[in-house]
């Protein structure tokens, strides 16, 4: 079985979450930078996780 981009993305992302949270503000433009994507295609990824209850925008 393959394993999609975008989860690796999504993984990614969590970990970013999860290390970042306290010292960065954690944008799609940081977790761009980070994985060397275009930030809407993480704009997307976050989207999806967000309606999937995974994680929560504070602002």
């Amino acid at each position: 079985m393959q394993i999609s981009s975008r989860f690796t993305l999504a993984v990614h992302i969590f970990v970013c979450i999860d290390t970042f949270q306290d010292t960065y503000k954690v944008t799609s433009d940081f977790l761009a930078g980070s994985t060397n994507v275009n930030p809407v295609i993480i704009r997307k990824i976050l989207g999806q996780l967000k309606t999937a209850g995974f994680v929560i925008f504070c602002l």
